[in-house]
């Protein structure tokens, strides 16, 4: 295979243990964005069979029922916007969905009264994300009126606006205070508490409830430096009241690598420009490589004349600009390279490793999006 991704089994189910030991609570294990770039086939086959995950959370009816085929003894969320359509399909196939807003319980009650089935949703309360999810007064309206006569409510749920990208967490500490004041006031109720993701898991087990949602983490990263600095303080204090402090040491593994190989060897006179708009030019005799990777691959514009790759083991950087389907890296240092060699985009080879972290902070952006964004088409092998 030219350009492949590398799955590494042994890495995700160390990491998804490393969850259920932390919380001691049943895993929703977030598997959407195609299992965030990891491949949603070859995540889910790897993970079906584990009791420790109970649910699979996806964004979209494709994502579900994609899931659905691969895996029928886990219980499926769709954590996404449906439209009309797509409702009355989640509704045929039996698969969870979160309801929004007031309008889409309406919508799911009249799809499932025609379907003559019933609508099983979970509804998320808006604490100060302000994204999708209702408000507090619209939600108790919706639990002690009851008026939807063909939907069962099975769970109720939050998200944090604020915890991973800062130190300070007085305002997670109010969005969690929302919601637990607001499941006093609905009383007990046999509705799924959930209020997690990888950061507030790590973090802080007030957070965990019924199941723990686990993400970003699942697949090796710290959500943040914060959140992995803030462990790391909360490792040196004594257990507080709330739970929070003495945490046991963990290591996290990246599941991903991604690797290509040399498409050609050049020999570049001092003086010569380098790709698209001449922002690169030699500073003396150099040998360059061909990289068959580019931007539609998910290789980012941006990490053009910044970025390393690992190529025999030793690290090359980018020159010029990252094109639609390759790139240049300079290898004058290094000695052996030929067309055909292993070249390292993404993981370890021998001392040098490059992370999604890494290509974030290249590229201005966070892992998520470094490792989401990596071409569907290409290529996922297991480990």
């Amino acid at each position: 295979m030219k350009t492949f991704v590398e799955i590494n089994k042994e890495n995700l189910l160390h990491n998804l243990d490393t969850f259920r030991n932390i919380s001691g609570k049943p895993l929703m294990f977030v598997v959407k964005g195609n299992a965030y770039g990891h491949g949603l086939k070859e995540i889910v086959n790897l993970t079906k069979d584990l009791a420790g995950i109970e649910y699979y959370a996806v964004d979209s009816l494709d994502e579900a029922l994609y899931v659905k085929r691969l895996s029928q003894n886990k219980k499926i969320l769709v954590l996404g916007w449906a439209d009309r359509e797509e409702i009355i399909d989640l509704i045929a196939n039996d698969i969870e969905m979160v309801a929004p807003s007031v309008e889409y319980l309406e919508w799911a009650d009249t799809a499932a009264r025609t379907l003559n089935k019933r609508a099983r949703c979970q509804v998320k309360l808006e604490t100060g994300t302000n994204r999708l999810g209702m408000t507090e007064s619209q939600l108790l309206e919706v639990l002690r009126e009851r008026r939807f006569d063909n939907i069962d409510i099975t769970g109720i749920y939050s998200h944090f606006a604020n915890i991973e990208d800062t130190s300070d967490h007085s305002y997670a500490r109010e969005q969690l205070k929302r919601y637990n004041d607001f499941l006093d006031k609905i009383g007990n109720r046999r509705l799924l508490r959930h209020f997690s993701c990888s950061a507030s898991t790590l973090l802080f087990p007030k957070t965990y409830f019924d199941i723990v949602r686990v993400g970003i983490s699942a697949y090796g990263y710290w959500p943040s430096k914060q959140t992995y600095v803030t462990y790391l303080e909360t490792m040196k204090r004594p257990v507080a009241e709330n739970g929070d402090g003495a945490r046991q040491p963990i290591s996290l593994k990246p599941v991903l690598s991604w690797h290509t190989h040399v498409a050609q060897v050049k020999e570049i006179e001092k003086g010569q420009h380098i790709g698209y708009g001449l922002t690169y030019r030699t500073f003396g005799n150099s040998r360059m490589i061909v990289v068959p990777v580019g931007y539609y691959d998910g290789y980012d514009r941006k990490l053009s004349n910044t970025a390393n790759i690992i190529v025999n083991g030793q690290s090359a950087p980018v020159r010029g600009r990252v094109c639609m389907n390759m790139f240049m890296a300079e290898t004058t240092h290094i000695e052996g390279v030929n067309a055909g060699d292993r070249v390292t985009l993404l993981g370890s080879a021998d001392e040098e490793r490059i992370t999604a972290d890494h290509l974030g902070e290249w590229s201005g952006t966070i892992n998520y999006e470094i490792l989401a964004r990596i071409n569907p088409r290409l290529p996922r092998v297991v480990v």
